[in-house]
């Protein structure tokens, strides 16, 4: 419908700058109380941040010429409790309007700062940031679950690379919200989940990547709630947090078993690079391919050193003396039996001689004799036997029996 009576539009350039001139001229000096978020120092040397409180954020922009300006340790940073002095103002390109800081000075550490360290605290306290509870990556993931927007940027990268990097992982996409009221719940009750799937096999994972884009401190506050801490801590595959950028560090990057700068470095982090899975592969095929060829040349030289051995090219021959080695041996052996049988001969007669020597039969030859009593006692003197006791005499060629008549005992000379 076009403007009633002939009234004519305002362009939109005529409307900021109405605006813009009202605000400069109603809040050319006023002091704004708020705390610190979203803090750039620009290359130009101009600041920039946000002035945030329980219900309402306010851009700031400090020229150079003032930053120049504050004491040491005053600067904005993130977090931080300020008064700061200035005039409002409007930034036509964007239609934004702004604080234009002149003054600034800290008061304290603001209260969703002082929240956020108290919960960093006794998520410490509880062990959820201890190194020691968490668990590696996956080399080569069969499974993994996203959960990310799913109209995001981050999302659309994730699947982009995963599929240039590993296309044999298969994917699982939780959507949920990143941003805003119940994006903490969201993100919990989607981790919850897929935990709950894993552990009754219904659907195993091997990770869970929560993937979001940079954005200001407001923006990436959900995971900063104490509910998805929770829900990491208790998740029973590995998380891998890409929240943000690089500089940006949340409570879920702390509890996670892995943080990534970007979501596109998680899959890195998460997944080979299939181009130098298959360059390793063909330097290992290489190497072993080398390997077989060199234990398969020493074998050939091995064996060609075998065959040279004059047992392998005249084999007779080295049967032949194997024959006469045995022969020469056996010949030995015997000479060896028969000079040791006849040594053993020699002594045998030696002995049977010397043996015959001391012979008594011998003794006997000569014409003596040997006389006993009944009780086989040798008689050695005539005391020896009473009269008419039978006595045994033994001589060369036999024996007497004789009965003592009497005894005559000589006198010694």
């Amino acid at each position: 419908m076009p403007p009633p009576g002939g009234t004519k539009p305002f362009t939109v350039s005529a409307v900021t700058t109405a605006v813009k001139a009202r605000l400069e001229e109603f809040f050319a000096a006023v002091w704004v109380t708020g705390e610190v978020s979203n803090f750039v120092r620009a290359s130009s040397g101009h600041l920039y941040f946000t002035l945030k409180d329980a219900q309402a954020q306010l851009k700031c922009m400090m020229p150079r010429g003032f930053a120049l300006r504050l004491k040491v340790g005053h600067d904005p940073r993130d977090g931080l409790a300020v008064v700061a002095r200035g005039g409002l103002t409007v930034y036509p390109p964007r239609g934004d309007y702004q604080l234009i800081v002149e003054e600034l000075q800290p008061t304290g550490v603001g209260a969703a700062e002082l929240a956020l360290r108290e919960l960093k605290q006794k998520l410490l306290a509880k062990g959820y940031f201890d190194p020691k509870r968490k668990r590696p990556l996956p080399r080569y993931p069969k499974r993994v679950a996203l959960v990310a927007s799913p109209t995001g940027a981050a999302l659309r990268d994730m699947l982009e690379l995963l599929a240039q990097q590993w296309p044999l992982t298969q994917v699982v996409v939780r959507p949920s919200r990143v941003q805003g009221d119940g994006a903490a719940a969201d993100v919990a009750a989607n981790l919850r989940l897929l935990s709950e799937l894993h552990v009754r096999r219904t659907l195993p994972l091997n990770a869970v990547v929560i993937g979001r884009g940079g954005g200001s401190a407001e923006d990436l506050w959900a995971f900063n709630e104490e509910v998805v801490a929770d829900a990491i801590f208790e998740c029973a595959v590995p998380v891998v947090s890409a929240v943000g950028h690089e500089i940006d560090v949340t409570v879920a990057d702390l509890v996670a078993d892995r943080r990534a700068e970007t979501p596109s470095a998680a899959i890195m982090l998460l997944v080979p690079n299939r181009r130098e899975v298959a360059e390793g592969l063909n330097e290992s095929t290489a190497r072993l391919r080398e390997a077989v060829q060199n234990r398969l040349t020493l074998a050939r030289q091995r064996v060609d050193q075998l065959a040279a051995r004059p047992a392998f090219r005249r084999p007779a021959d080295r049967l032949r003396e194997l024959q006469q080695r045995l022969d020469d041996t056996a010949a030995r052996l015997r000479r060896a039996i028969q000079l040791q049988t006849t040594r053993s001969r020699d002594r045998l007669t030696a002995a049977a001689e010397q043996l015959d020597a001391l012979s008594p039969l011998n003794v006997l030859k000569r014409g003596y004799t040997l006389t006993r009593r009944g009780d086989g006692a040798v008689v050695r003197t005539p005391a020896d036997v009473t009269t008419g006791e039978v006595l045994t005499t033994t001589l060369a060629g036999g024996s007497i029996l004789s009965r003592v008549l009497a005894t005559q005992v000589e006198d010694s000379l």
